[in-house]
């Protein structure tokens, strides 16, 4: 399944909310993302087809491990994109809303060359994920 850039964002707020909390569900990933629970049901189905995510008896949600490692690579991205453009100055909330765009159409090769380049400017740890 190809995943579209709002797939690839619920698969990231999935793995937040997880770190975060230990659990996810439907509501939360709504809350989480500020859109309402039957786009995010629509979302979690299209997931679950795509063998991204698995929903337990409790409607529980789980990343299985290819929704996992897209999620850690989009996430991934995401951190090192916005903590770079913080260290070059710009404001954390556009720096956010700027990796929540670059993200997902960055080539990586481009990523790579921009990880060394803030690997090199003092950001070491700026490709490791944290918490939002």
């Amino acid at each position: 399944m190809n995943l579209h850039r709002s797939g690839e964002d619920y698969l990231e707020a999935i793995l937040i909310l997880q770190q975060k909390n230990g659990y996810v569900r439907s509501l939360d990933i709504a809350q989480f993302m500020n859109v309402s629970k039957p786009s995010v049901s629509n979302a979690i189905q299209l997931l679950r087809e795509g063998g991204f995510q698995t929903m337990d008896k409790a409607k529980f949600i789980t990343l299985t491990e290819p929704g996992h490692e897209v999620a850690t690579h989009i996430y991934e991205r995401h951190c090192m994109l916005r903590d770079g453009l913080i260290s070059l100055g710009v404001d954390p909330e556009t720096a956010e809303q700027d990796a929540c765009r670059i993200e997902h159409d960055i080539s990586r090769e481009t990523f790579d060359k921009l990880k060394e380049l803030f690997f090199r400017l003092g950001q070491r740890d700026a490709a490791e994920p944290e918490s939002r």
